[in-house]
């Protein structure tokens, strides 16, 4: 069970409050800034935070691309820190899209600089060198943070199509490697849940481009892990019946959010097919697609549960409440 602290409780609260599982994703260029913002840090910044305030209306969470800030400066970082900070004052959750992976100590510091520095809720990491976001002989790793409540979100069956190349390798138990992974962010949340008494937990990244493996990435998985669920939106490749295929877990919790970024919310002011800006003010155009985006997945959820947004997100309120 989750603690009224933890991120999964909180994501939930958010749900029922909102009427939304979408994630907003902030993976900024700048020619994804409208000319009327200006140029430069100045013009990204002011951009990104009205699309913060935007879609703090809307949506339960947000989620950072660490590389684009990264790829443009020590300066786009600090304001990558500066839009968490009122992306929380806004009462919106954080997940950095960083995917940290290494060992012991060195783990241990990326657990201090992206909830450390950084300030997220949770943060991605690769599996591929095992479960080190977990405590050993070298290092307490990322467990005093999950002990506040954070989440740390593994790579499971990634959108990629390069991804089959690895994911899909068949192991001698007979599991492919993404199920075998999905197995074992269970073991490592109903770990993590234990130890924290209920504030930690484990997500995974499952892709809104493979709807034939989401439901049995879910089965694996179990009701616990939150599903993070990228790819889903124009021009990324994934539909809303994709999208939401492993999100309800078996007790019809919405466990997991769908993320969209430069595919519709960031990039909404522009006309891809004209190849220039399209008419009326930016910030209105960010705010209707992401009305759109909402009720395409909000129909999606109830086709596959029978029963509205409001409803399945209400019940996984009460279940946490009633213990």
């Amino acid at each position: 069970m989750f603690h009224k602290t933890s991120f999964v409780s909180r994501y939930l609260k958010g749900v029922a409050e909102k009427r939304s599982v979408l994630c907003v994703g902030l993976d900024p260029t700048p020619t994804h800034v409208p000319p009327n913002f200006g140029t430069g840090l100045p013009a990204m910044r002011d951009y990104l935070m009205a699309v913060v305030e935007t879609a703090a209306e809307k949506v339960p969470v947000v989620k950072p691309q660490y590389a684009y800030y990264a790829a443009l400066g020590q300066d786009y970082v600090q304001m990558m820190t500066e839009l968490v900070r009122y992306a929380h004052e806004l009462d919106l959750l954080v997940i950095l899209d960083a995917k940290r992976a290494d060992i012991g100590e060195t783990m241990e510091q990326y657990g201090t600089e992206v909830f450390g520095r950084y300030g997220v809720d949770a943060c991605t990491f690769v599996p591929y060198l095992g479960p080190t976001f977990l405590d050993s002989k070298a290092s307490k790793s990322w467990v005093p943070w999950l002990e506040q409540g954070r989440c740390a979100i593994t790579m499971i069956r990634t959108s990629n199509p390069e991804a089959a190349l690895i994911q899909d390798l068949k192991l001698e138990s007979g599991l492919l490697v993404y199920e075998k992974v999905a197995l074992s962010a269970k073991d490592w949340h109903e770990g993590v849940n234990q130890m924290t008494e209920g504030k930690g937990c484990v997500g995974g990244v499952v892709g809104a481009t493979w709807p034939e493996q989401a439901p049995r990435c879910r089965e694996l998985a179990g009701d616990g892990v939150f599903f993070l669920i990228p790819s889903y939106g124009p021009g990324q490749g994934g539909g809303a019946e994709g999208a939401v295929g492993g999100l309800p877990n078996s007790l019809g919790w919405l466990m997991g959010t769908v993320n969209n970024s430069r595919g519709t919310t960031l990039y909404s002011w522009w006309d891809r097919e004209c190849k220039e800006p399209r008419a009326g003010d930016p910030m209105a155009l960010v705010a209707a697609s992401i009305d759109a985006a909402n009720v395409d997945l909000n129909l999606a959820i109830e086709r596959k549960l029978g029963v509205t947004i409001a409803e399945a997100a209400a019940k996984g309120v009460q279940d946490l409440a009633a213990g």
